[in-house]
């Protein structure tokens, strides 16, 4: 019988299957590093959009210092850089809050009748959950091993028939029954479902 517990990673797998293109890890970051360019893109016009209520201006000169910083920052992510990490966690961080504030600014006006104005709020509302779970991802010990591409080694205090294992959306480490999970059980860092369709699927026909 197939043991439903197949689809999770477990903890502490080795570094080069993080590298493989369809692993849990490499799937997220690649979409990240899609966020992360958004993301720097929407601060850079932040940037110019608050330097012009300040009357004041980034001239040439620092618009070409913010792109070469923020490229920086972006390539370097993509590369998993060790120091690009936090920089740009930092950055999606800061989107996060820009998101927020477009969401009370919006809701402000859409509540004094403007229905568009609480759709934009709604949506706002929604890209700052996104990058807020992104950004949490960031502080599991699995992902930064994953991005640095080592070995992590985690204890815990295991009750008989428990075993450690990565979430294969997020990688949050979870104990688990593997002969307990289903196909409801979700997790709870990324509410990503912990057993496939198709392994539920070979369960119940070899049940």
């Amino acid at each position: 019988m197939a043991n439903r517990g197949d689809d999770l990673v477990l903890a502490g797998a080795p570094p080069a299957r993080s590298s493989s293109p369809s692993s849990p890890f490499t799937v997220h970051h690649r979409g990240t590093v899609f966020i992360l360019a958004v993301d720097l893109v929407l601060l850079g016009y932040g940037a110019i959009a608050l330097a012009t209520m300040l009357n004041t201006s980034l001239g040439t000169s620092g618009s070409v210092v913010l792109a070469i910083l923020f490229g920086s920052v972006w390539t370097g992510y993509r590369a998993r850089k060790p120091w690009a990490y936090w920089p740009a966690v930092a950055a999606m961080s800061l989107t996060f809050l820009f998101f927020i504030v477009l969401v009370l600014l919006y809701l402000w006006s859409g509540l004094s009748g403007d229905l568009l104005n609480l759709v934009l709020a709604f949506l706002m509302l929604w890209a700052a959950i996104g990058t807020a779970r992104r950004v949490r991802v960031h502080f599991l010990p699995t992902y930064q091993a994953a991005y640095a591409e080592r070995p992590v080694d985690l204890e815990a205090s295991l009750e008989p028939g428990e075993m450690l294992a990565a979430c294969p959306h997020c990688l949050a480490v979870l104990a688990i029954r593997p002969e307990a999970l289903s196909g409801e059980d979700r997790c709870p860092h990324c509410n990503g479902a912990l057993v496939s369709s198709d392994m539920v699927a070979r369960h119940d026909e070899e049940a």
